[in-house]
């Protein structure tokens, strides 16, 4: 791929309750962004469990699907679209009937994959490749099948693809899952958990962990209705208990009932309560009083697959994110970068000279607000900085804490036009060495961004000397920097009240100064 280019990709999870679209455009220096996301609840699972075959109007629907996910993949620029069928595919006697309708339909090759393939690719898709520093279990309640992972680093310590999920036992065991569950019903479905578990128990209690995690659309929709019920809206986790708080409701009422329930869509009243007792009796078995909740998963880890089986680079996740949010607001590389080097050359020497107590983690958080200082120009030039920081704030960065994140973006925010005061009320969430913290990060970002001005990389790097009361800004270029330092006096008040000296802007040319070490300031 050469430097200027992207490849984009189509990925569709042929699943048994749903098919997904996941479409992902790979720049050569981040691991990909999503560009569009879909599915479509088709329930391959719902005539297999019920009548042992796929019936041909399933088949025909799930055909209809692919294409047009295949279609939009290819308008969005794919060249390449990877399809994988699991659980109902891999189960169905008529599974070749459903792969050439699909084949004949979409012109795309539709690969079946194993269990355990499926167990390692969701463990990938949660985990990432370097996986999680402690032994972690991850829980995937799918239609048909239930995939069980430990993981601990890079390590698959345990895999496995259970005969359970929330399509085969609804529709699979004989119980209504429509109207009110009974408790003797509700029971049923929580030993056949027993014994389709029984083996993978032994083991997991062998091996042990230390943190549990869970992915799937039935795991998240019962994280959102404890999180409705506890009223924190935070559902990013569940607990056995609440679990055992939550179905007694859930499974006593219909359909009707169960749509009132918070946190609960339409399109899953059906199976939720089969999904509940797996759920519930795998906590129970495993011994998990919490679970966090992941919202990545199969199409996730195809995505992370293809990268590592095509010769692409896994970057830093956070650098990634960052990389791939500037490519796709289509922002002025060299400019970016040539801020961020002299943003982080101040950054350095303001340490040395005592100026500077932050750690290492704001020197990472002051390098990507700069690769992203001027985003928002794709929106408005003149608020630019404003509008960079509704992006920043609102596009979905992984690998930030949400403080992270909002600190970015008012570094961002104040880089351009009114600096803040130390009792700015946007900074008033913060503790005052955070506030402070960001204040300077963005006092560092405006004065690299000014030097660059011109956007010519004229300035290579910016030095500051101490004399006495006064922080020589030194511009050293080998063209005319009048402009820049014109714009550098207008900082000058600001700086003062930051850092308790006067900043004077001038050329190196005019300076034969080494800088000299200062005593700490508060």
């Amino acid at each position: 791929m050469a430097a200027s280019e992207s490849e984009t990709v189509g990925f569709i999870d042929v699943g048994t309750n749903s098919i997904h679209l996941l479409v992902v455009r790979f720049y050569k220096d981040s691991s990909g962004t999503p560009v569009f996301q879909d599915k479509e609840t088709v329930r391959l699972g719902q005539s297999l469990y019920s009548t042992g075959r796929i019936d041909d109007e399933t088949i025909r629907k799930s055909a209809i699907v692919v294409s047009r996910f295949t279609q939009i993949s290819k308008d969005l620029g794919a060249d390449k679209v990877v399809a994988f069928a699991t659980c109902a595919a891999r189960e169905a006697a008529n599974r070749e009937e459903l792969i050439e309708a699909i084949s004949n339909n979409a012109e795309v090759e539709v690969k079946v994959i194993p269990g355990t393939e499926e167990a390692r690719l969701i463990a990938l898709g949660v985990f990432g490749d370097k996986g999680p520093e402690e032994r972690t279990i991850e829980m995937d309640i799918g239609g048909g099948s239930t995939e069980i992972i430990i993981r601990e680093r890079d390590e698959n310590l345990f895999l496995d693809s259970l005969s359970m999920g929330a399509v085969r036992y609804a529709y699979g065991l004989g119980i209504d899952n429509r109207v009110p569950v009974s408790e003797d019903d509700y029971s049923f479905m929580m030993r056949k958990v027993d014994i389709s578990s029984y083996h993978a128990v032994n083991r997991i209690k062998d091996i042990g962990f230390t943190k549990a995690m869970g992915s799937s659309g039935t795991l998240i929709a019962l994280a959102e209705m404890c999180a409705a019920r506890r009223g924190d809206h935070d559902s990013t986790y569940l607990t056995l208990r609440e679990l055992q708080e939550l179905m007694p409701e859930i499974r006593s009422k219909d359909m009707a009932g169960r749509f009132a329930v918070p946190g609960l869509g339409k399109g899953r009243a059906d199976i939720i309560v089969a999904g509940g007792a797996i759920a519930e009796e795998l906590m129970s078995q495993f011994g998990i009083e919490r679970m966090e909740i992941s919202q990545k998963g199969l199409k996730q880890g195809m995505q992370l697959d293809h990268m590592l089986t095509h010769g692409y680079t896994i970057f830093d996740t956070r650098e990634s994110s960052i990389r791939a949010l500037a490519h796709r607001c289509q922002y002025d590389k060299a400019h970016a970068e040539t801020v961020s080097r002299n943003a982080l050359s101040l950054f350095d020497q303001a340490r040395k000279l005592g100026l500077n107590l932050m750690s290492d983690g704001y020197r990472n958080l002051l390098y990507c607000a700069a690769l992203l200082h001027d985003i928002g120009e794709l929106i408005s030039y003149t608020n630019h900085n404003v509008m960079s920081q509704l992006i920043i704030e609102n596009a979905d960065l992984v690998g930030f804490s949400i403080d992270e994140i909002r600190a970015m973006g008012l570094m961002v925010r104040f880089h351009h036009k009114k600096f803040p005061g130390s009792k700015d009320p946007r900074l008033a969430s913060f503790p005052r060495e955070d506030a402070l913290a960001i204040r300077q990060c963005a006092m560092f970002l405006k004065i690299a961004d000014v030097a660059d001005r011109h956007r010519n990389h004229a300035v290579t790097d910016i030095r500051l000397v101490r004399q006495g009361d006064t922080v020589l800004v030194e511009l050293v270029s080998d063209g005319d920097t009048s402009m820049e330092l014109w714009s550098l006096e207008k900082v000058r008040p600001d700086f003062r009240k930051l850092f308790g000296l006067d900043m004077l802007p001038v050329c190196s040319a005019d300076v034969d100064t080494e800088p000299v070490a200062i005593p700490k300031t508060s």
